[in-house]
């Protein structure tokens, strides 16, 4: 059965007359007749009473209006969603972030959901690494993460810039920068290289330009529990600052410089995705980057060029 023969039947009805409803579906009189016959043989049998006073119901047509009727509603109803989806108006995100997106991403996806209140949006607190698996593999729409690989099916656009930190127990005295060593007597804490192996190798490659090799003590799983040991003064870390602010703890912590203590975090979605809200949202992360999240002066800043031990 036809929509577009319904709607010509529930026309007819509403103004019960052959040449107004026509006039009304911009069709002759003859096409909307031809419609009307075309569904009583479908039906298998008379809709309408043709007399002079117009058009009026047989109880096949009674039954068939109160079903049709719905079904229009229906119909209308999926039309406009569809073409609100279609807009990238309406429609389904599932999101990853991260810990160094933790004060970022939430504001950003509450402005685009007072921008876009029809659409649904499901976070999930992912490292990096997962996210690009999930991502890839179509299960995740977009993530705020680290950059992919270069020659990655991911597209990626920079939206802050990530610090590496030197974090200490609260009361603790920050080193010089040429004496890091005497932090291995305390020890570092690390997460788990498989659990944030970008953080790993950021950390190894700034050690490395140091030339200095912290001595870990203990390992975790997550960011926040790294944090907490630090806290409880049972070891120093490396963490991403922006990571390390919006967490809770007493920590005394210093952001590091030198060509290896930066690295981009900005989201991340597959190059072929065609959805319209995804590409709604990229536009407007790309239109709203107006954070203020200040480092401290790069003068407080301890370098890898200016750690190594002096003799």
């Amino acid at each position: 059965m036809e929509i577009k023969l319904l709607r010509s039947f529930i026309q007819l009805i509403d103004t019960g007359h052959y040449g107004k409803a026509s006039a009304k579906l911009f069709v002759t009189q003859s096409t909307l007749t031809k419609q009307i016959q075309a569904l009583e043989t479908a039906m298998g049998g008379p809709l309408f009473e043709r007399g002079r006073h117009g058009a009026k119901l047989t109880p096949l047509g009674e039954l068939l209006q109160r079903e049709a009727r719905p079904l229009l509603r229906l119909n209308d109803d999926i039309d406009r969603k569809m073409h609100r989806a279609i807009a990238g108006l309406t429609g389904y995100l599932d999101i990853g972030f991260g810990i160094s997106t933790l004060a970022v991403a939430p504001q950003l996806i509450a402005s685009f959901r007072a921008a876009t209140p029809d659409c649904r949006i499901t976070l999930n607190d992912l490292p990096s690494q997962e996210q690009h698996r999930r991502l890839l593999e179509g299960r995740l729409d977009i993530g705020f993460c680290r950059a992919p690989e270069e020659d990655s099916e991911l597209a990626f656009m920079p939206v802050i810039e990530e610090h590496l930190a030197l974090v200490l127990p609260s009361g603790a005295t920050m080193p010089a920068p040429n004496r890091l060593t005497e932090l291995n007597r305390l020890g570092f804490v690390a997460l788990s290289p498989p659990r944030g192996p970008g953080l790993d190798e950021q950390i190894r490659r700034w050690c490395s330009l140091a030339a200095f090799e912290p001595r870990i003590v203990q390992y975790a799983d997550d960011i926040l529990t790294v944090h907490s040991i630090v806290s409880a003064g049972l070891g120093a870390a490396f963490l991403p600052w922006r990571g390390v602010q919006a967490l809770e703890g007493s920590s005394h912590k210093q952001p590091l410089s030198g060509p290896e203590s930066t690295w981009p975090v900005g989201i991340c979605w597959q190059r072929k995705q065609t959805s319209p809200l995804l590409a709604r949202f990229v536009d407007h992360v790309s239109e709203n980057l107006e954070f203020d999240e200040a480092l401290p002066s790069r003068s407080a800043k301890s370098g890898p060029r200016d750690n190594r031990e002096k003799t």
